[in-house]
């Protein structure tokens, strides 16, 4: 799928993903190809993104995510990549 994660400032990630793992009010929830429409509240916590080159984890704030045809965007108020 393709995934998007903003912020106000920048793009942090943009890239195609097998899946998405993100914080939510009632727990994490994982995205994956072909995932159903969704539009959640994402909670401050950790965004972990799987895909060919690796994992990748993110710090991040509150915000929301959608996805729709097998794309994701992620709009977050702050993230940063876990070194």
């Amino acid at each position: 799928m393709k995934l998007k994660i903003l912020t106000p400032e920048k793009i942090i990630f943009e890239g195609e993903a097998s899946i998405a793992t993100l914080p939510t009010a009632s727990g994490k929830i994982s995205i994956l190809s072909s995932h159903t429409p969704l539009v959640s509240s994402v909670s401050q916590g950790e965004i972990i993104i799987k895909s060919e080159d690796g994992d990748r984890i993110f710090k991040n704030g509150r915000g929301v995510v959608q996805t729709i045809n097998n794309q994701t965007v992620v709009l977050l108020a702050n993230c940063t990549e876990k070194s």
